[in-house]
């Protein structure tokens, strides 16, 4: 190995480094302290491609591969916030619309921290859901607890796949399925299995036990904020049905007061008559 070669690895970082300038940039931490700037580097053939030009002429190309990359450090993605705006707005399609090219941008490094690709994945299987879109859900959340990330998103996935078997006539499987999912899980999935107990039981028309599902969300899973619009209009759907309307009119008033500008609120509107 000549000279020149032998130290071509370590010109290549200080080459890379001075791009960023010190700024906070979109940049690749490895796993051997060096760092690749984001636009210095190509993802290709499952590989990262960093290349440095030289001033005497000439390219070095260093291929990484992705495990031996420790960390991605970027800031957090235009639009993902927006993504989950217009969820929580029910504007479904608009959701995709933001958050796909996010979750297709962190899906080769799904396993790494500091990728972004969890939060991405977790709204588009949840406007995927909302939208209906049963088949594309099924597919994101078979994959998602393929690649096994966490507990949290796994079961989120095991939570969706329930909810569809339900959708497609079959309430007992799904209660079934809810009972596994349950055992063990972190409280974001207790939460949402708690949400699909009181659909479920709203659709046998059992609103006494839908109610007690929904209201056990804002109960003992406050901090779960995301899950609260849903919680409250069903609680607040089930206490009318029951035949309880002041609880009804408050829980929906709760819903309006705290949760404006959700899709929720919306149709709390139309329950009283607004």
């Amino acid at each position: 190995m000549s000279p020149r070669t032998r130290f071509l690895p370590a010109l290549l970082v200080l080459a890379l480094a001075c791009v960023t300038n010190h700024a906070r940039a979109q940049r690749y931490l490895l796993k051997d302290n060096s760092v690749i700037p984001a636009n210095a580097a190509t993802l290709r053939d499952g590989q990262l491609i960093a290349t440095a030009n030289f001033a005497g002429g000439g390219v070095f190309e260093r291929r990484i591969a992705l495990g031996d990359i420790a960390r991605l450090d970027f800031p957090i993605p235009d639009g993902l916030a927006e993504a989950e705006a217009a969820l929580l707005a029910g504007n479904h399609a608009e959701s995709l619309r933001l958050v796909t090219p996010i979750y297709q941008r962190f899906a080769p490094f799904a396993a790494i921290p500091g990728s972004y690709f969890v939060q991405a994945a977790r709204l588009r299987l949840q406007a995927q859901m909302a939208s209906g879109d049963e088949a594309n859900a099924t597919a994101t959340a078979n994959e998602l607890i393929r690649l096994d990330l966490s507990p949290e998103i796994k079961g989120i996935a095991h939570m969706a796949l329930a909810e569809i078997v339900a959708r497609k006539g079959q309430p007992d499987v799904a209660a079934l399925m809810i009972e596994e999912i349950v055992k063990d899980a972190p409280p974001v999935v207790q939460a949402r299995a708690w949400l699909l107990r009181g659909e479920l039981a709203t659709r046998r028309a059992a609103h006494e036990e839908a109610a007690e599902a929904f209201l056990r969300v804002q109960a003992f899973y406050g901090d779960q904020e995301s899950l609260m619009p849903a919680a409250l209009l069903g609680a607040g759907r089930a206490l009318r049905a029951y035949g309880d309307k002041a609880m009804s009119e408050r829980i929906l008033g709760d819903l309006l007061d705290n949760y404006t500008g959700t899709a929720e609120a919306a149709a709390a509107k139309k329950e009283l008559g607004f």
